[in-house]
C-alpha cells in the first residue's frame, strides 16, 4: 500500500513511478467508483483553480492535488503537470445557463433584431431567470444542511449580520466559507477579530473606477432602466465639471448635451432646463446620423458631449439592441457608465447588469442613494460581476449631490458593524 498523492492509499508497483503519467489535458472521469469525483490537469494548481472557476464558478469543491508527467515523444521530454480531484454541485444547471447567455449575447450582437428573434430573447431571459433561482435555492439548500448544528456563533453573528444589510445568499456563502477555511478555532472565537475581517473582506471586493484623464471631446454616454435619474446624473456630472474648473482656476470646459429620449414625455424639455442652468448647448437627435453628424459638427469646439438615451425596462431586448446600434459610432470611443438605483433588488440588478452589457459600459452610477437603508445588495452584486462603480448620487440638488464612489462611502452604510474608521482610512485610502 502506498500514499497516492491524495492521502489515499492503493496497491502500487514498486518498479514504477510515484508521479503518475497523464496524456488528458481537460476533464476526465477519475478512476473510483464514486462517479462525483472528477479531476482537471493544468499547467500548476492555480491554472487547475482557473479553468475550475470559469466552468463552475464557486460551486466546486477541491478533494486532492498532485504533481503528475506528461509523456514527451517516445518517452522523452516529460513535462511535470497538476492534477486537482474535484467534486461539484449544479454543473448541469451552470452549463445551460451559460449557454442561454451566449445564445441571447450573439442574437443582441446583429445588426437588426426580427420578430423571432425578439420572442427568442425574452424566452432566453425568462430561463436564464429560472435558473438563477433554482441555482441560488439549491446552493442554499446545501449550505443549510452543511452547516447545520455545527456552526460557530460568531459566524452565525456575522451571518445576522450580513442578511440584515441585504448581502446576496451567495456573497454570504463566500464570506463564511473563509472564515471557516482561513481563521483558526481561536480566532473564530473572537468576535471583535472576525467581524474586522469581514469587513476587509467586504472593503477589498468593491471596485473603485480609476479617475482618469481624456482627450476633448470626451463622450459620456449614460445608459439604464428608466427611472433610475439618467438626466438629472448628467446634470450632476456636468455641474461638478464646472465646478472643479472654477475651484482650480482653470477655465470652465465647454459642454454640450444630446437627448435620443423619445418614450419619455418632457425629456428633452427636463435637459435643456439642465442645460440653460449649466451654460450647455442642447440637441436632439432622432437616428445615429444625427448623433454622429452633431458630433462632428462640434468636436472641435467643445470639451465635453454628453449623450442622454431613454430608459428601458432591462427585458427589452428588442430596444435595448436598437439603442445600442443607434451609439455605435465610427470614430468616437465614448465613456459609458450604467445607472441603477441602490434601492433595486439583486436579482434586478443581475438582470440590468446582463442587458446592457453589450454597451460595454466601463462602470457604474448608484443614483439614489438616499432612499435605501441597506447596500449589501449593491455591494454583492457588483463584485459577483466584477464591475466597478464611479459616482453616487444622493438627491435631486443639481449638482452638490453627487460625489466620487470610495470604499469608504460603502462601509460606513453597514448597518451595525462595529467600524474601525483609523483603519479603515488606512487600508482603503481614497484616490485624491
Amino acid at each position: 500500500m502506498y500514499n497516492d498523492g491524495y492521502g489515499l492509499s492503493a496497491d502500487k508497483n514498486p518498479h514504477s513511478s510515484s508521479v503518475y503519467p497523464v496524456t488528458n489535458l481537460g476533464f476526465s472521469a477519475y478512476p473510483r467508483s464514486d462517479d462525483e469525483i472528477q479531476t482537471i490537469i493544468g499547467k500548476d494548481f492555480e491554472d487547475c483553480k482557473q479553468k475550475l472557476f470559469k466552468t463552475y464558478g464557486h460551486n466546486y469543491d477541491i478533494r486532492g492535488q498532485r504533481p503528475v508527467l506528461k509523456p514527451g515523444f517516445f518517452g522523452f521530454g516529460q513535462k511535470e503537470l497538476y492534477e486537482v480531484r474535484f467534486t461539484i454541485g449544479q454543473k448541469r444547471a451552470v452549463s445551460q445557463q451559460e449557454a442561454f447567455q451566449k445564445n441571447r449575447d450573439e442574437i443582441l450582437s446583429k445588426n437588426t433584431l426580427s420578430v423571432s428573434q425578439t420572442k427568442q430573447l425574452a424566452s432566453l431571459d425568462k430561463k436564464l431567470e429560472e435558473y438563477q433561482k433554482t441555482l441560488e435555492k439549491k446552493l442554499e439548500e446545501i449550505a443549510t444542511a452543511t452547516n447545520a448544528g455545527d456552526k460557530p456563533l460568531s459566524i452565525q453573528k456575522i451571518e445576522d449580520l450580513l442578511q440584515e444589510n441585504e448581502f446576496t445568499f451567495s456573497y454570504i456563502n463566500n464570506i463564511t466559507t473563509r472564515l471557516r477555511s482561513e481563521l483558526s478555532v481561536e480566532e473564530l472565537d473572537d468576535f471583535d477579530f472576525v467581524q474586522n475581517k469581514v469587513v476587509d473582506w467586504i472593503g477589498e471586493s468593491i471596485k473603485i473606477a480609476p479617475k482618469e484623464m481624456h482627450k476633448y471631446p470626451h463622450v459620456i454616454i449614460l445608459v439604464g432602466p428608466t427611472g433610475v435619474g439618467k438626466t438629472t446624473t448628467i446634470a450632476k456630472l456636468a455641474g461638478t465639471m464646472i465646478l472643479e474648473a472654477r475651484s482650480n482656476e482653470q477655465s470652465e470646459p465647454k459642454i454640450r448635451m444630446i437627448t435620443i429620449d423619445r418614450t419619455r414625455v418632457g425629456a428633452e424639455e427636463q435637459l435643456r432646463r439642465y442645460g440653460d442652468l449649466l451654460g450647455a448647448d442642447v440637441d436632439k437627435a432622432e437616428d445615429a446620423e444625427d448623433v454622429k453628424k452633431i458630433f462632428d459638427t462640434y468636436k472641435d469646439s467643445i470639451d465635453v458631449l454628453f449623450i442622454d438615451t431613454p430608459g428601458y425596462s432591462p427585458n427589452d431586448s428588442e430596444n435595448i439592441g436598437k439603442m445600442r446600434k443607434m451609439l455605435e459610432l465610427k470614430g468616437v470611443h465614448p465613456d459609458v457608465y450604467l445607472t441603477f438605483t441602490a434601492s433595486a433588488k439583486a436579482r434586478d440588478m443581475k438582470s440590468i447588469i446582463q442587458n446592457y452589457e453589450p454597451f460595454n459600459f466601463s462602470s457604474v452610477i448608484i443614483t439614489k442613494w438616499d432612499e435605501t437603508s441597506a447596500i449589501g445588495n449593491v455591494i454583492s452584486v457588483l463584485a459577483e460581476k466584477g464591475k466597478p462603480v464611479s459616482y453616487i448620487t444622493d438627491g435631486q440638488q443639481v449638482p452638490k449631490t453627487i460625489e466620487q464612489a470610495t470604499i469608504m462611502k460603502f462601509l460606513l452604510n453597514l448597518n451595525d458593524f462595529t467600524l474601525n474608521r483609523e483603519y479603515i482610512d488606512e487600508k482603503f485610502p481614497e484616490e485624491k
